[in-house]
C-alpha cells in the first residue's frame, strides 16, 4: 500500500488514529513519535497505544511508574510504521508481537508458518496494521473535511 507525503499535525495523527491526543503526546515524550508526522505516524502511533499497555505473564508493571518501552517495543511500532508503505501489505496483514520479537505476516502461508514456527504455545499479540493502512485513506481525508473555525474579525 502505498504513503502519501501528506504532512500532518500532532493532533491531526492522534485524530485520524482514533486517539485523544494524550497518546499522541506520550508517544512524543517516549521517543516514538517524531515531527515532522505522516501517514505512517498514524499506524505507529496506534501500535504504541496497543503495544504500551501488554503486560507478559508473569511479569508485574505497577500503574503509577513510569514506563519506559522496551525494544520489542519500539520494533513492533517501526513494523507498523514500515507496513504503510511496504506493497506487500493488504488488509490481512497481521503485525504479530511476542515478548522477544515482533512478526508481519499477510499470507495464508506466512501465518501457518509463523504458527509453526513461532507460537508453540507462546503468548503472543495479533495487531490488525494492515486493517489499519486500508483505512488510513479514509480517515487521512476525514481530517480535511471536518470543518475548521471561522476567523473573527
Amino acid at each position: 500500500m502505498a504513503e502519501t507525503s501528506t504532512q500532518l499535525s500532532t493532533s491531526a495523527v492522534a485524530t485520524a488514529a482514533g486517539l485523544s491526543e494524550s497518546w499522541a503526546w506520550k508517544a512524543r515524550d517516549q521517543g516514538v513519535l517524531h515531527a515532522p508526522h505522516f501517514e505512517d505516524a498514524v499506524v505507529g502511533l496506534r501500535v504504541y497505544a496497543f503495544v504500551s499497555q501488554i503486560v507478559w505473564p508473569g511479569n508485574r508493571r505497577p500503574r503509577s511508574a513510569r514506563q519506559d518501552l522496551e525494544l520489542w517495543q519500539h520494533s513492533a511500532v517501526e513494523a507498523g510504521r514500515q507496513a504503510v508503505s511496504d506493497p506487500q501489505t493488504t488488509p490481512e496483514t497481521a503485525l504479530w508481537v511476542l515478548e522477544d520479537s515482533v512478526h508481519l505476516v499477510t499470507t495464508p502461508g506466512q501465518r501457518a508458518a509463523f504458527d509453526l514456527d513461532h507460537l508453540n504455545g507462546r503468548v503472543a499479540f495479533r495487531i490488525p496494521v494492515g486493517l489499519w493502512v486500508a483505512e488510513l485513506p479514509e480517515a487521512i481525508a476525514s481530517l480535511s473535511s471536518r470543518r475548521r473555525r471561522q476567523a473573527v474579525h
